[in-house]
């Protein structure tokens, strides 16, 4: 019944695009000692005329099934949960079918950007949490404020996972999964150095005391002290602005790292607090020497570093790639005079704004982001779940290490800075944090304030983006 469409588009992808997904695969999770509780949202309260739950009647002739057309991730555990999911909607909905068509991650906005040019009748979209805004600023996904009620949100979803669901007080995309991280760590390396992580989230280290260990498991290059952020790659906002944040305390210009209107970060991305963010994570590289400048596949899992700042599918990668050594996880370690901070949100279902079955479309992402649904996707990927419906019943988040996962989640978690121009920053973020690794002799303030007022000029044209009219 089910087809899935694996396309190959050309290679020319733009780089402002690609932002990368902090959602990757992994092994069952655990829930928190206390619940976390879902509370309403500052953004869009109400919501009118909830969907009774089942879709309606497909058109055409009786008994014809309508096929929902899905563009996403092309990833073999997204397309296993997806395909258990649908077969379990289908028990109650028959009469429902859907065309997964997915996609390469390079080539997932510009195919989605194509096809929004075209008015092509899409009618779900997986989009990456930062750029709901942009997709909603750019008429790409509809509101689903007429299928989500406000008690199915607050029972659902935490505020902090709602932060990019809502775009200027309407609710356009559940979330599928979370991606708060913590630091893992190589027991059999830290034990024979006779170094021992607090596993309390109260105890977390400060940047000083966790450099100090990082250096004395640190035997280059065999052996690294760190690998900070997921791949190989030097990274982006999600792993390197963690850092630049909490280098400042709450509130603060760095903390924010964006002005009031959502689009200026000069004066924030450059305050002087920042930049001891991004000096810090160059001297890993440059003066400390405790990470590899040059990529290294699962550095962790390979045992190329002792430590990892990584959301929980860290385990799933152990796991798959067959690792034996014992580990643990710690706290992300913090500036003392700052704050603490884990990056959240990842992928969220999105309602086409063209498509042609918009009803049976949101019901079927209402099971999809549910506790039902977001069951099947803990399952296959073990990542933290969006859903605290179905987080509070997750024995693996009642003990170590997912627990500290869950707590941290709870009492640092923030989405990267919320902005229409997402896209923009985040790819001079990327150039930023290749110089950051790899440069010697840099003037890093001279860099941070380069960077924004570049940020600054690019999204500049999005200053209607508080009154132009939404798709509806």
């Amino acid at each position: 019944m089910r087809r899935w469409y694996l396309p190959v588009l050309g290679t020319g992808v733009l780089s402002a695009l690609l932002v990368v997904a902090a959602c990757s695969s992994g092994t069952p999770p655990a829930a928190p000692t206390q619940p976390l509780a879902a509370q309403p949202t500052q953004a869009g309260a109400s919501a009118t005329q909830p969907t009774s739950g089942t879709p309606a009647a497909a058109t055409g002739n009786p008994g014809t099934a309508t096929k929902l057309t899905f563009i996403g991730v092309q990833d073999p555990d997204q397309q296993a949960a997806l395909s258990a999911v649908l077969a379990e909607y289908r028990k109650q909905h028959p009469d429902i079918d859907v065309d997964f068509q997915l996609l390469p991650f390079a080539q997932l906005f510009p195919k989605i950007q194509a096809d929004t040019a075209a008015k092509a009748p899409t009618d779900i979209i997986l989009a990456d949490g930062p750029n709901v805004w942009n997709f909603a600023y750019n008429g790409v996904i509809a509101p689903m404020d007429n299928w989500f009620d406000k008690a199915t949100i607050d029972q659902n979803w935490t505020p902090t996972s709602l932060k990019t669901s809502y775009y200027r007080d309407k609710f356009f995309a559940p979330p599928q999964m979370e991606s708060c991280s913590v630091m893992w760590f190589n027991k059999d390396m830290t034990d024979k150095v006779g170094i021992k992580p607090p596993a309390d989230l109260a105890q977390s280290w400060t940047t000083d005391e966790a450099l100090a260990a990082w250096q004395k498991v640190n035997n280059p290059p065999q052996t690294y002290g760190v690998r900070w952020g997921q791949g190989s790659d030097p990274g982006q906002d999600y792993e390197a602005g963690i850092l630049r944040r909490e280098a400042g305390k709450k509130e603060s210009p760095a903390y924010k790292g964006i002005a009031d209107d959502f689009l200026k970060i000069s004066g924030y991305f450059d305050d002087p607090a920042a930049v001891r963010g991004h000096t810090f994570f160059h001297d890993l590289y440059q003066t400390h020497k405790v990470s590899a400048v040059e990529g290294l596949p699962d550095a962790w899992v390979n045992q190329r570093a002792a430590f990892y700042i990584s959301p929980d599918n860290a385990v799933g990668t152990y796991q798959r790639l067959k690792a034996t050594f014992q580990y643990g996880a710690t706290g992300i370690p913090y500036f003392k005079d700052g704050a603490q901070v884990c990056h959240t949100d990842s992928w969220h279902y999105a309602l086409g704004a063209y498509s042609q079955h918009k009803e049976q479309a949101a019901d079927f992402i209402k099971f999809l982001s549910g506790p039902v649904g977001s069951k099947i996707f803990y399952d296959r990927f073990g990542q933290l779940p969006a859903n605290v419906q179905l987080l509070n019943t997750l024995p693996d988040y009642q003990q170590n290490p997912r627990k500290l996962v869950a707590e941290q989640f709870k009492a640092a978690g923030v989405p990267r800075i919320t902005t229409v121009g997402f896209t923009e920053y985040n790819s001079l973020m990327i150039e930023f944090v290749g110089n950051l690794v790899a440069g010697q002799d840099l003037n890093i303030q001279q860099l941070a304030t380069t960077l924004a007022k570049r940020a600054d000029s690019l999204t500049a044209k999005y200053k209607d983006w508080q009154t132009k009219p939404l798709p509806s």
